[in-house]
């Protein structure tokens, strides 16, 4: 099973997603938790590395597993704040970056971990 953490951000009621092509889908801010690092460190670092900003944790959204093609993921996803630098991709993974409301949320071709979640999600964006 592969651990993965990441970070649920929402300002004025959008939630902030990033695009990554080669996987056709939007996700939030996160990466796979290292051997060394809790989820919540890895939630905060991948923040970082991919968007440019500290974040401070508010409290845990979502844990639970889910299965894409033959790997199964465990997945922590938190509420989070940006505490401060300039929000900008920092890695070329990623091809865009975008704030969406709960309306375009169901328009979007959405990570799996995403796609699980998003009634909660299109609730505490309204």
């Amino acid at each position: 099973m592969i651990e993965l953490s990441g970070t649920i951000i929402i300002e004025d009621g959008k939630l902030l997603l990033l695009y990554k092509e080669d996987e056709g889908h939007w996700k939030v801010p996160g990466g796979k938790v290292e051997a060394e690092e809790s989820p919540t460190e890895a939630a905060v670092r991948e923040t970082k590395e991919e968007v440019g900003i500290s974040v401070e944790l508010r409290r845990p959204f979502y844990s639970g597993e889910f299965q894409h093609n033959e790997d199964l993921f465990l997945w922590h996803g938190y509420l989070a704040e940006i505490k401060e630098g300039k929000l900008g991709l920092q890695e070329d993974k990623f091809t865009q970056l975008k704030w969406a409301d709960s309306e375009e949320l169901e328009k979007l071709d959405l990570a799996p971990n995403l796609r699980m979640i998003e009634p909660s999600l299109r609730k505490i964006l309204e």
